[in-house]
């Protein structure tokens, strides 16, 4: 997915609360294999085996969130805007 739509689409989640704005207090980079399949918080699309993910607690609320590590980089700018 383009850098660009990617980045609208994390604000619009930002904005409407289906993304927090709360910072990680905890995160952990995912072995390949054990993200497969998971769907990314932020574009949406899924974590392919060759990629490399993330998984993020959230404060709120305990939440856990995978993100494709590009994704989690860009949700952990534009939640501080």
């Amino acid at each position: 997915m383009d850098r660009d739509l990617v980045q609208q689409l994390i604000r619009l989640k930002l904005n409407d609360n289906r993304l927090p704005r709360d910072p990680a207090v905890g995160i952990r980079e995912m072995g390949r294999l054990s993200s497969n399949g998971r769907q990314c918080a932020a574009c949406d699309e899924g974590i392919g085996a060759n990629q490399k993910a993330m998984l993020v607690m959230v404060s709120q609320e305990w939440m856990s969130l995978f993100f494709h590590a590009d994704c989690y980089e860009m949700w952990d700018a534009e939640r501080l805007l």
